[in-house]
């Protein structure tokens, strides 16, 4: 490399004038390309330490036991509602659904769905009620709302029990549009609770 550096410097210096000023246009490129590529790298690692610490100023940090127990909480709300809906969904669908040819079949099997639906959001209300001291007031208003829209779905069934509302049994039972389109607000705002849920779990750290 030395004897190169030799041969370099001799062709240079046989060139005068013109090889002085090709090592200062190199020695200038080279110092700006190198400022130039530290601003760069500097920028870049300026970002991803900025990233790092909202990622830190992001995170709930909280015992394991506290997190072992909210997590838990979660596991069974989400169980309830999961059956909640689901029934509800069963009982008034958002979409076409086979149902029995025979009047008595198909009114045994609506009898069979709105108990079911009763009941998971009688199981759904109960679990709430048990976990709304340990959960934030936005995931508790969430699930109420889940709760109100899921009780109008089997007030609305029922009014074909009702001896007071006017009309055939055939008339009574007759959903309307509202009906259906209600249980498709359920499932966007399930899926929006469940979604707004994990995120804030995500942020949760053990100590």
């Amino acid at each position: 490399m030395n004897e190169i550096m030799k041969i370099v410097l001799e062709v240079i210096a046989g060139v005068g004038g013109i090889g002085a000023v090709f090592i200062a246009v190199v020695a200038f490129s080279s110092n700006f390309i190198a400022d130039k590529l530290q601003k760069r790298y500097q920028l870049k690692l300026n970002e991803e330490l900025e990233k790092y610490k909202a990622g830190l100023t992001n995170k709930i940090y909280i015992s394991k036991t506290k997190f072992d127990a909210e997590f838990s909480i979660y596991q069974s709300l989400s169980k309830a509602f999961s059956e909640c809906v689901k029934t509800i969904n069963i009982l008034i669908p958002s979409g076409l659904v086979s149902v029995p040819a025979d009047a008595e079949a198909r009114e045994k099997l609506d009898n069979k769905h709105y108990d079911e639906a009763r009941n998971a959001c009688v199981l759904a209300q109960d679990e709430l009620s048990k976990s709304i001291p340990f959960i934030p007031k936005e995931f508790c208003d969430g699930y109420k709302e889940l709760l109100k829209l899921c009780s109008l779905q089997l007030y609305d069934f029922e009014q074909r029990w009702n001896v007071s509302y006017p009309g055939t049994k055939e008339e009574k039972s007759a959903l309307g549009h509202d009906s259906y389109k209600r249980t498709e607000e359920i499932n966007t705002k399930y899926d929006e609770l469940n979604e707004t849920i994990r995120e804030y779990l995500k942020r949760l750290d053990v100590l």
